[in-house]
């Protein structure tokens, strides 16, 4: 089983131009949940729950990056995109030939920014699946 150093990520994002920005630099950390549901179909009077298969996927791709003004940076792309649908791409050992690629098109639904007097300046950000569902792939990752 091969190990990954998340430092090692690659992230994309388009932006409202539906241009690919490449955003791997400015994160620290991500969470990308996958889940389905299992719908229950117990009848009346049965003793033991039964779930069905096959439910309605949902995916929700979290994380904190630092806060960049630039015109490709955290904050442009992801201010001109709150509440719009865009493609996320996310690649956990990077974006090299062959490596996995995660890819979803969806709404980003929380973009938030925090700022200290002795810290960096961070934002966090949350993407929810909007149509369709998590493409899992080695192929198509961007320039």
């Amino acid at each position: 089983m091969a190990k990954i150093a998340a430092r090692n990520a690659s992230i994309y994002v388009d932006d409202s131009a539906n241009a690919c920005q490449a955003l791997s630099s400015f994160f620290n950390s991500v969470t990308l949940t996958y889940s389905a549901e299992a719908p229950e179909v117990t009848g009346f009077g049965s003793n033991n729950r039964e779930r069905m298969q096959d439910g309605i996927k949902d995916t929700e791709f979290t994380g904190d990056a630092y806060f960049g003004t630039g015109a490709a940076e955290t904050d442009a792309v992801f201010n001109s995109i709150l509440g719009a649908s865009s493609l996320w791409r996310f690649g956990p050992a990077g974006s090299g030939t062959g490596q996995i690629m995660y890819a979803a098109c969806a709404v980003l639904t929380s973009y938030e920014m925090t700022f200290g007097v002795e810290d960096a300046g961070q934002c966090s950000f949350t993407f929810v699946n909007r149509s369709g569902s998590l493409t899992r792939t080695t192929a198509s990752w961007p320039a």
